[in-house]
């Protein structure tokens, strides 16, 4: 069983086509995993044993000649998208009762796309915390270490995939909640460019607003960068459900010809408050894309401070009108607290404000796209400092503006809805620590490439860890 729990997407998708294990072999040995993982670690906190099971057998019973490319992969899927004939909680208890009557374009992808769900995975209370605990389930733990937060607000989705259960995790950002966690917990995963996986809540009582619709994604995180590879053609499916789908393959730039250019920064924001072992992860990248062949440069990224802002302007506002309200009625007295600090760190603006940051939003997106005639992906520091501790945003919130300037890498790319690969880069001690690949507008697939060019030069240990 350790042997088919180490393999990553890729390898096991392989021995499925192959069959030298059948799927529900496959199947079972993740739902072992999770037995022997939970309730401990509080990742997959909705385990779908006898489903799981029963669609594994089924598939070996009705094998296809074509394999859809998932087919037989067990994944696990977020409390926080529809999935029929079950609630969308997204962490709140008060919506933890009501199934819903249909799956998510997101869900229907990885389903039709062949893969096992074997559970869902926990999320922060409104899934806008950089940390995972909700009053339904409790803290999700990092398996590297409990003291830690496994990050937010797809912490269930790393924490799960870090130890082994699933090979793949779904999670969804709007402020860094796929790449966060995955570096909390040494993983890959790729903030896809706006409209490239179709995204909807069928269940919700009302649409989202427009930027955070165009801030918003959903992905998957996992071991390797060749799964998320492998993940990412399939979750990218249309679906008529999300109007802002995008079919564009990439930005539109000839690379023909010539190696990648690849841009590096560490200190971003210029106010010298990046950790020193960030900054050697960051080294670390820069160093393996040379050995990969690339021409590596240093750049500063225009108007990084700029972007921050405009992202907490923009954020908050389209909260304040649109999700206030049930957080102050649905909400617990800790989330409640967390969202007034974002709102002391990040003021809501007036109407006139609001209009003059989506104006400036697209200034810097402009400036970004210029930067990106001269380099073909970023090197950037995910977070300002290794994985902070655990539930910190509410234990110490005293911290809180300090968590938020660290976290400035991540949601700077959430306002010019800009893709970001995620990779593991350095082994520190206690959690390894990884970069962000940033690209142009619909370079998703420059941001993998070069992500798993650096993984392939560094040759890290990426095999699931059992918690400590």
């Amino acid at each position: 069983m350790d042997e088919i729990i180490n393999r990553s997407a890729v390898h096991t998708a392989k021995a499925l086509a192959r069959g030298d294990v059948k799927v529900a072999e496959v199947t079972r040995a993740h739902l072992d995993r999770v037995e022997k993982c939970e309730p401990g670690l509080r990742a997959v906190v909705e385990p779908l044993e006898a489903a799981a099971m029963e669609q594994a057998e089924a598939m070996d019973a009705n094998r296809p000649q074509e394999l859809p490319p998932l087919w037989g992969l067990p994944v696990t899927v977020k409390i926080n998208v529809d999935y029929e004939g079950l609630p969308n909680s997204n962490g709140i208890p008060a919506l933890n009762d009501t199934p819903c009557e249909q799956d998510a374009p997101v869900v229907k992808n990885i389903r039709d796309g062949g893969a096992v769900v074997i559970g869902r995975t926990s999320t922060p209370e409104f899934s806008l915390r950089f940390f995972t605990s909700n009053p339904i389930y409790g803290r999700t733990l990092n398996p590297w270490d409990a003291s830690r937060t496994s990050g937010g607000s797809s912490g269930g989705a790393s924490s799960a995939v870090a130890a082994g259960m699933g090979v793949l995790g779904h999670g969804n950002d709007l402020g860094g909640s796929l790449r966060y966690p995955a570096y909390c917990c040494g993983l890959a995963t790729l903030r896809p460019s706006r409209g490239r996986v179709p995204a909807f809540a069928p269940s919700a009582p009302a649409e989202r607003p427009a930027m955070l619709q165009m801030m918003s994604v959903q992905g998957m995180i996992a071991r390797e960068v060749g799964d998320i590879k492998l993940a990412h053609g399939v979750l990218s499916r249309r679906s008529s459900d999300d109007p802002l789908w995008n079919a564009a393959p990439d930005s539109g730039r000839s690379r023909e010809g010539r190696k990648l250019r690849v841009g590096w920064c560490v200190d971003v924001f210029g106010d010298g408050l990046v950790d020193p072992e960030v900054a050697k992860a960051v080294e670390a990248a820069v160093g393996a894309a040379k050995q990969a062949g690339m021409e590596v440069v240093e750049v500063t990224p225009p108007m990084a401070q700029d972007a921050a802002e405009t992202w907490g302007a923009i954020l908050n506002a389209e909260v304040e009108v649109m999700m206030l309200d049930a957080i102050r009625k649905m909400g617990s007295d800790a989330v409640n607290g967390v969202i007034d600090g974002y709102m002391e760190i990040y003021p809501v603006p007036d109407l006139a404000g609001f209009i003059k940051a989506q104006a400036k939003r697209m200034t810097i997106l402009r400036e970004w796209g210029r930067m990106f005639d001269y380099v073909d992906a970023l090197i950037l520091p995910v977070s300002g400092q290794p994985p902070f501790r655990a539930d910190q945003d509410i234990e110490e919130p005293e911290t809180l503006a300090e968590i938020m300037k660290a976290q400035r890498f991540l949601y700077i790319l959430n306002v010019l809805g800009l893709p970001g690969a995620t990779v593991r880069t350095l082994d520190a001690s206690p959690i390894p620590l990884g970069v962000q690949i940033v690209g142009d507008q619909m370079d998703d697939a420059v941001c993998l490439d070069v992500a798993q060019a650096i993984e392939t030069e560094l040759s890290l240990d990426l095999h699931p860890i059992f918690p400590l």
